[in-house]
């Protein structure tokens, strides 16, 4: 009897609970729903160098250092003209005034000035530049300048006298080959050296003849060549050259 009566008392609670329950209208705000997360995109790390295991080695990338212009083996000419190449320096040469004379012609006219340019040593050789870059090889030599050492005239009584011919130079017929070649990486350069290996000129003076131009220079010290010495004879038909005498021991 006592569970009877405790089935119809719980059957009675829960159909007024239902009751009630069918009067409170259910809104979707007052339904607690989950909050959704976004999903986390990878997060940004600090780069980590790996260590290289035992017997394993890291290559790394040595530091280039930057790649210098090579540089010339010779000082080189930046305006046109023809230099002379002597103890790694170069001195511009000027031109004597007049074509060269062919070496059929033993002695020039003379010439007045003295060079403009003086190197020290014998050890010579020549650069041309040029717009056209073209020498001609046959017609390319170092000629002697000769000095003029005295003159034979008329003194005061009528009578001939060997008087001092005072700055007065020839060029002579006699003179040193040279071989043309290019200058490396340059177009409008040509190098003028002996065709004899070691060959170096003597002290005196002398012009380097490009395309029937001479350029004159001395080399320095004391003239002891024959060959750097002549003397002059005045006549009525014009003037001649001799050798100098040997020097009296």
């Amino acid at each position: 009897m006592t569970g009877i009566l405790l089935v119809i008392a719980c059957a009675g609670a829960a159909a007024a609970y239902w009751s009630r329950l069918r009067t409170q209208p259910t809104t979707l705000s007052q339904v607690a729903l989950p909050l959704e997360r976004a999903p986390k995109g990878p997060e940004s790390q600090p780069a980590v160098t790996p260590t290289p295991s035992v017997g394993e080695t890291v290559e790394r990338t040595p530091n280039k250092e930057p790649t210098q212009a090579a540089q010339p083996s010779m000082p080189l000419p930046t305006t046109f003209g023809v230099y002379a190449l002597s103890e790694g320096q170069l001195h511009e040469l000027k031109p004597v005034p007049g074509k060269i004379p062919d070496r059929r012609v033993a002695i020039s006219a003379a010439i007045n000035t003295p060079s403009a340019t003086t190197l020290m040593g014998g050890d010579v050789r020549f650069i041309v530049f040029r717009p056209d870059g073209g020498v001609d090889a046959s017609g390319t030599e170092v000629r002697v300048v000769a000095k003029v050492s005295r003159a034979m005239g008329v003194d005061a009584t009528g009578k001939a006298a060997m008087v001092s011919a005072g700055d007065s130079w020839v060029i002579r017929s006699m003179s040193y080959p040279y071989k043309v070649g290019p200058v490396e990486d340059q177009s409008r350069m040509l190098l003028l050296q002996p065709e004899q290996d070691g060959f170096t000129l003597a002290p005196g003076r002398y012009v380097v003849v490009v395309k029937g131009m001479g350029y004159d220079f001395t080399v320095a010290g004391t003239v002891t060549d024959p060959n750097q010495c002549v003397e002059r004879i005045n006549a009525a038909n014009g003037a001649f050259y001799s050798p100098c005498p040997p020097p009296r021991r």
